[in-house]
């Protein structure tokens, strides 16, 4: 694959994403991580997944703005085409069947901080990177389905830390809010990541992925149900700035 790298110990698999320098999202991004996601569910050899990045300083800053904005303006069907593969991969994010772990040494924002919060553990570097929304700011309003998954696994502070200031936060800070799991130094995350995926991976995967589904069922629902109308408003809004 062009984008990712995938590792095995035991039967964990470690998804190391390359896609240039910050991990940002495009089409091409998305379409290989659903890809390499839906073969490692299939694969009966792997009982995990764990997410990790290829570059020290990003996890990943989200979506990859300007090319965002040349799709929009050379084509919109690729944008939107580009909006659906987003919506997709947060749904595959939250229902993975199998322990999904998040192994994160860099800067984690935005886009790659809300698919985070749909991995079911976050571990994080305790002295590199930090966590942000910038959506705020960047004047790009959250989905339904973005909202749903943070009320989620955030208390109502951070939530509302997060969603209205669009401020940088610390490692160490978004373990107190409760995004992070837990801390570790760097060369520490993805070992303890693995770890803690080798772990969960003893269940039976149905099992894990029955009770997955029902702590996730109304998140999921909302995505599923709300979220595209979300994109349609969006794209209106697109075509009447043209």
């Amino acid at each position: 694959m062009g984008f990712i790298e995938i590792k095995k110990e035991g039967s964990v698999a470690i998804a190391v994403w390359k896609h240039e320098e910050q991990n940002r999202f495009t089409s091409p991004f998305m379409e290989e991580i659903a890809q390499s996601l839906n073969e490692l569910a299939k694969d009966d050899a792997v009982s995990s997944v764990v997410i990790a990045s290829g570059h020290e300083k990003y996890f990943s800053t989200g979506l990859h703005l300007e090319w965002m904005m040349q799709q929009g303006a050379s084509d919109p069907n690729a944008l939107k085409e580009f909006l659906h593969h987003i919506h997709n991969n947060l749904i595959l994010f939250t229902s993975y069947p199998k322990p999904f772990i998040a192994a994160i040494t860099g800067h984690c924002v935005a886009a790659g901080c809300i698919f985070g919060a749909c991995m079911d553990f976050r571990y994080m570097s305790e002295d590199r990177g930090f966590v942000r929304l910038p959506e705020v700011q960047i004047n790009i309003p959250f989905w339904p389905g973005m909202r749903a998954i943070f009320q989620d696994i955030l208390p109502p502070k951070a939530q509302r830390d997060l969603f209205y200031t669009g401020d940088r936060f610390t490692a160490k800070q978004a373990y107190e809010m409760e995004y992070i799991d837990e801390l570790f130094p760097a060369d520490q995350v993805l070992p303890k990541a693995v770890e803690l995926a080798e772990k969960l991976g003893r269940a039976k995967t149905e099992t894990y992925a029955h009770i997955k589904r029902d702590l996730r069922r109304r998140v999921l629902t909302i995505m599923k149900e709300e979220d595209p109308r979300a994109i349609e408003f969006f794209m209106s809004q697109m075509a009447q700035s043209r």
